[in-house]
């Protein structure tokens, strides 16, 4: 049954006005049952996104209350990234900044969308997918780092290192972490090598996960490593680090139109994978992309959470514990009881516990599309739904202490999209 939650307030100076009605937080469970009130709910969408046309958003957040909000605009020249960032934990939003240094180059859709992540001392770094000029076809992957918080920007700099490459490849989906020695991995999907490109017959079956460092602040960039070649070819991984040199990198496998999840452990900072494999042979068969990236945590000794989509048997999102010495350590649990077409998972770290977060339909209302969220605690109990928002793309998630989260998401309207920011505060830590 969905969790009953008040609705919000306003948020404070700089966020939405109380006046605005919320009805992000509205209830589409039945109203006759009791309240289940295992968090309360705060939007805090910054004015200027109230009437902007904004898509595609992503947060990232750190232990001091730094946010960081990226988005998405489209004109006539194009498509524009756009970041905001917040000092107090989302309660004031400093003015947007455009962060692509050519207007309208970015290439952005849901699964492709810009990312920032936070690393130690308020640095901050943002990857996107942009079209490269005066060559159809080809796209790199672009990454700007920040030093003070996103206050400055640093240059921009291209990641893949195949530019000057004559066939029009794609290189996208970026996924970025700080390493315990202060520098930068990229990992993200690449076409160089396929016979196949985008734009020909079709999506290739597979593509390539390519990895680089950077040791400069994102300036420049090492020599290009492929990390597997069995990746799905649009369905973004996600990477993760630990203060030890681990890097722990979660990913859609593509062999022969499987497209189950796979997990690859390094344990030198990123400079090899030792242990790359399978993490649940689900058995899932698709002559097509599904489009939907995994998600992983890593919040608990040696390991997290990792949270997928899968169609095999069962259709629906699972979790399944692991350890960065084994890879998987547990039973897949299944996620999807009470919603209508789970499917694109996200998952944030709250101390032991992991928020969990799905666009999905509500059963007892499937009217509307809404991005779902419950909290599974320390002992591995799970909390009910809440349904945030209305027709609802593009969901993200973000932790910001292990008492509070932030959610965001676009929402389709009459004409355009906008986007919403939404902060969350667990008041007990679940229910079976």
């Amino acid at each position: 049954m969905a969790a009953r939650l008040p609705l919000a307030r306003g948020a404070a100076r700089g966020a939405l006005p109380a006046a605005i009605p919320v009805i992000a937080a509205l209830a589409l469970g039945c109203a006759s049952s009791p309240p289940v009130e295992w968090a309360s709910l705060r939007e805090i969408t910054p004015a200027f996104l109230l009437e902007q046309d904004a898509l595609h958003p992503a947060l990232a957040a750190d232990e001091h209350g730094r946010v960081a909000l990226t988005w998405v605009t489209r004109d006539s020249s194009g498509t524009d990234l756009w970041l905001s960032t917040s000092a107090d934990s989302g309660a004031t939003f400093a003015p947007p900044v455009r962060v692509g240094e050519r207007r309208g180059g970015v290439v952005s859709f849901p699964e492709n969308r810009p990312l920032p992540v936070f690393g130690a001392d308020g640095r901050l770094a943002i990857a996107w997918c942009e079209a490269r000029e005066g060559r159809p076809g080809a796209t790199d992957v672009y990454v700007r780092v920040s030093e003070d918080g996103g206050a400055t920007l640093g240059p921009a700099a291209v990641v893949n290192d195949d530019t000057a490459d004559a066939r029009p490849a794609f290189h996208g989906f970026p996924a970025l972490t700080f390493l315990s020695d202060g520098a930068l991995l990229a990992v993200w999907i690449d076409e160089r090598e396929n016979r196949r490109v985008r734009g020909a017959a079709g999506e290739p079956s597979s593509a390539l996960l390519f990895r680089a460092i950077s040791h400069d602040g994102g300036r420049t960039w090492s020599d290009n490593e492929k990390l597997t070649d069995r990746a799905c070819p649009c369905c973004r991984a996600v990477a993760s680090s630990d203060t030890g040199g681990r890097v722990a990198v979660a990913y859609r496998a593509a062999a022969g139109d499987l497209r189950d999840p796979a997990l690859a452990i390094s344990r030198d900072l990123g400079a090899s994978f030792p242990l790359d494999s399978l993490f649940s042979a689900d058995g899932w068969k698709l002559a097509g992309c599904p489009a939907v990236g995994p998600a992983l945590t890593w919040n608990r000794a040696g390991g997290g959470l990792y949270v997928w989509y899968t169609e095999a048997a069962s259709p629906g999102v699972y979790a399944a514990p692991w350890s960065a010495e084994s890879g998987r350590t547990g039973l897949k649990r299944p996620l999807s009881d009470g919603l209508v077409g789970a499917s694109h998972p996200r998952a944030a770290a709250l101390g032991e516990a992991t928020l969990i977060a799905v666009e999905a339909r509500a059963r007892a209302d499937s009217a509307s599309r809404v991005l779902a969220l419950r909290l599974l605690d320390a002992g591995d109990a799970l909390t009910p739904w809440i349904f945030l928002g209305a027709n609802v793309e593009s969901g993200w998630i973000a932790g910001l202490s292990p008492r509070r989260a932030l959610a965001c998401w676009s929402e389709r309207r009459d004409k355009g999209h906008r986007t919403r920011v939404m902060e969350i505060v667990p008041r007990r830590t679940g229910h079976r």
